[in-house]
């Protein structure tokens, strides 16, 4: 790959997407804490605790882990999209 070819990350966007993307997590999972205890009139469920059905505890574990993961993919990527600065790559090759 020629030097004319490199892609170009803005070094602020790596700086800046990690603490995002904690605060991020850390907010969505207070969010969905509370819309389950809205919804459900009590606590998520707490893996700690003895009385939590293994299922219910595996559900929500997942719940919050894919969640927490789209935050955190969606904060890395909308700084990189807009600090990116290289050649298009065409269609056919993404």
């Amino acid at each position: 790959m020629s030097d004319n070819n490199q892609l170009q990350i803005n070094p602020v966007a790596h700086i800046l997407a990690p603490i995002a993307a904690i605060g991020a997590t850390f907010l969505v999972r207070k969010a969905l804490d509370r819309g389950y205890r809205s919804m459900t009139g009590s606590s998520a469920p707490d893996a700690r605790d003895p009385r939590v059905s293994l299922t219910r505890a595996l559900l929500w574990t997942a719940a919050t882990a894919v969640t927490a993961a789209v935050v955190e993919v969606a904060v890395y990527l909308v700084p990189n999209q807009w600090g990116c600065h290289g050649p298009e790559i065409p269609a056919q090759e993404r």
